[in-house]
Formats: structure tokens, sequence, C-alpha cells
């Protein structure tokens, strides 16, 4: 019984041991990457787009000491956006009421000015709300656009 246990405690180890491998996105997004944010270091996640099976590589990194800063690009190292954290009380007032009103301070769980690649800047604020997470989004003056859904 014991020489089950322990293989099946070693089987279960070495799976979760290959679970720790580090994303290493293609030479042409890291060099945009480099070429857009020099002597930032970026730890690197990927996610589909739903279009075309497109991927879309995400570098996270530190803007400051305390702050997170996400940038995108697809895969052939064309820049999507970047997004940097904020605290609430830099968003758009309008923004600031709305969440107030429609969730409470303690629902906000993060919140990011979003600039796209064509200078168009945005507002996104993670949410939970009846033990669900949603990103809002608000448009550049605070007016809420959509609430989407996070699995």
């Amino acid at each position: 019984m014991r020489n089950i246990i322990s293989v099946a405690t070693l089987f279960c180890s070495s799976l979760l041991i290959g679970q720790n491998s580090i994303l290493v996105p293609p030479e042409n997004v890291t060099a945009a990457f480099a070429k857009k944010y020099p002597n930032k270091k970026a730890v690197w996640d990927m996610q589909y787009s739903g279009k075309n099976d497109d991927v879309i590589f995400m570098a996270k990194f530190n803007n400051t000491p305390k702050t997170i800063a996400l940038a995108l690009y697809d895969q052939n190292g064309n820049f999507k956006s970047y997004k940097y954290q904020i605290q609430i009380q830099n968003l758009p007032l309008k923004s600031q009421q709305y969440l107030k009103e429609n969730y409470g301070i303690k629902a906000i769980r993060k919140s990011f000015t979003v600039l796209d690649n064509e200078n168009i800047t945005t507002y996104e604020c993670a949410v939970v709300k009846d033990q669900k997470n949603y990103n809002l989004v608000f448009d550049k003056d605070g007016i809420f656009i959509k609430r989407i859904q996070i699995i």
C-alpha cells in the first residue's frame, strides 16, 4: 500500500513540475517589445484572439516598482495595446460614479488605462459582483461602454 501511495505521489508531483514552463514568444515579438520598452523585463503569456486563430502575446512587466503594465502584440510582432495600472482615484469622475453606484468600492480589484494601436484611450476596471469576475470598459470621458465576464 505504501508503494502505491509513493508511486502516485511521485507521478502527481512530476505532472505539477511540468506545469511551470516559461513561454518564449517568437523573436519578432520580443524584438518589437525590446524596441518599444528598452530595459524592461517581461513575463510572457499567450491567448487566442478568436479571430482566425490569431495568437496574442502579452508582456507583463513593472512600469514602476509598484505598478503593473501589459503590452500586447500579435504573432507578427505588431503592437496591439498597452495597459498600465492606475489608482481608482485617477479614473474619470463619470466612471468613478458609475462604479460606486453599480458595484461599490470593495468590488473593484484593479483599474487600468488602455492605449491601443490607434492611440485611443479607454479605461478598464476588474470588478467582482455576485461571485463573478468582470472587466468594465469606459471611454476616455468615463462613459460606460461594456461589461465582459471573465471565466
